[in-house]
This record gives C-alpha cells, structure tokens and sequence, in this order.
C-alpha cells in the first residue's frame, strides 16, 4: 500500500488553504500522501505537518515563486470574493472586486506558473454561475467568468494539462454559514435541494481529489456540480 500511495503522489499545490474547502483538501492531500504546498493570506495558527505553508497573496505570485516545487502535477484555486447584494445596491466596485479575485487572480497566478504545470487543475465556481439566484448578480458573473477562462484553459493547456472546475452549492463553511445566517438557517435551505441536504466540505474537497487522481484522466474541460440536485432538478411538492 505504502508503495501505491508513492506511485499515486502528487505535488499538489493549493491556494486559498487557510480555511473551509481549501483547508480540508489541505487535510486530505496529506493523508494521501501527497506533496503539499498551501498559499494562504494568513499563516495556520499551528504549524500543519506535511505540509509547506507559504504566507502570501496569489494577486503577487513573483513573491512566492522561488518557493514552489519545479513541477506542479495539481493546482486547485480556491479563492474568489463573494459578493452578495440586490442590483439597486450593487456598485460597479464590487462587480469588478469579485470579478478580480475569481478570474483575474486565476489568470495571473497561471500565467506565472506555466513552466511548471503539469496534470490537472481545479477551479472552484459556485451553482450560482447558471443558476439564477436573488442577490447573486456579482458572484455569479464572476463565477461564469471563471468557468469560461476554464473551459478556453482547458483547450490551451490539452493535451498535457487538465482543467475542471468544481461548481458547489452552499456548503456549511464559515464564510457560507454567515452568508445565510448561521447554522439555524441551514434546515430550510436544505430542504430547497432535491436530495434534501448540501455537501459537507470534506465531500467538496472529495471532488476536486478526484479531479486530480489518476481515475479522472479522461477529464477535462468540465464543470463538475456537487449542489444536491439544484440546478437541473425540479421535484413535485410532497
């Protein structure tokens, strides 16, 4: 087994590790063994072993460069503000804000790291960039940004790179829970999902270590929706 998991190691390089998603993939490379370098804003508050923790911003990759690995075989971008707001409210700032750090941070990190890149890399969007959702205008042109800079990725970097992207509903991380107000708010948005439940963040992070894994070597160019059935499902009232 040992000599399985050395075969199967990946240099998994993830952004966006400090919390929620990325935090448990983090958790989850290393237990597979993988070589893990994490990119987060802010430092764990205990060191995390396995794990090479680079303090930094991904807006600034000339920063940090000098400290990756020579090759990556899995990248996976986490990060992209989400912005929520009526259209009355919204200003063309916040619009552009989570269009930066969706899509142009994405653009500018790959860019500086196309010597490097080899495998597969994984982009997290969001259920609200095909489906329309009150308040969601910012996040979801943002997002169907990024499925689109992915998708056109995926063409580019063929045959030797494979780019998908990983499209959850709401998952019960800090940043989603007080998005909808707490845990308490949690019963009625499940109930709005087909499968009468959302993902759990170690479930999201499942995905994207699928993505990466030899099993998904014929992937490429997808968007992947984990969301409970809620964008393609509609059921009868019971």
């Amino acid at each position: 087994m040992d000599q399985l998991n050395k075969q199967n190691s990946l240099t998994h390089f993830i952004v966006g590790a400090s919390r929620g998603i990325g935090r448990s993939l983090v958790d989850q490379s290393i237990q597979h063994g993988h070589n893990v370098t994490a990119l987060a804003r802010t430092p764990p508050t205990e060191p995390i072993t396995g794990c090479n923790w680079i303090t930094g911003d991904a807006t600034a990759p000339e920063a940090f460069l000098d400290q990756l690995p020579e090759k990556i075989n899995a990248l996976t971008f986490c990060p992209g503000k989400v912005i929520l707001g009526p259209i009355k409210r919204l200003k063309s700032e916040q619009m552009l804000e989570a269009y930066q750090t969706s899509v142009l941070d994405a653009f500018t990190l790959i860019q500086a790291l196309l010597p490097r890149l080899e495998g597969s890399v994984v982009f997290i969007s969001s259920v609200a960039a095909t489906t329309g959702l009150p308040s969601h205008c910012a996040i979801s042109a943002a997002k169907s940004g990024l499925e689109g800079f992915a998708i056109a990725l995926a063409a580019d970097l063929a045959p030797k790179v494979r780019v998908n992207v990983v499209a959850p509903t709401l998952t019960p991380t800090e940043m989603g829970l007080g998005m909808v107000g707490g845990d308490k708010m949690i019963p009625l948005i499940e109930n709005k999902h087909p499968l009468k439940a959302i993902p759990a963040v170690d479930e999201i992070a499942g995905t994207i270590s699928f993505l990466h894994s030899p099993a998904a070597k014929s992937i490429t160019g997808q968007i992947l929706k984990v969301d409970s059935g809620l964008s393609n499902i509609r059921l009868n009232d019971r």
